[in-house]
């Protein structure tokens, strides 16, 4: 089942969609670098953006 995750960033309306969470989580460190590069992508972010990711209906 495909998985996705909005971005919980205020103001930021992105939302990434893949076939599973670890696509899901390499497409969200992209786009942190890109879009955020002032935010730490370590292991505590990745669990906490792990926790959002929801299966797509």
């Amino acid at each position: 089942m495909p998985k996705k995750l909005e971005c919980p960033l205020d103001g930021c309306h992105a939302t990434i969609e893949a076939e599973t969470e670890e696509e899901v989580l390499s497409q969200a460190e992209k786009h942190a670098e890109s879009e955020h590069p002032e935010l730490e992508f370590d292991d505590g972010t990745v669990e906490d953006l792990r926790s959002r990711i929801q299966d797509v209906q």
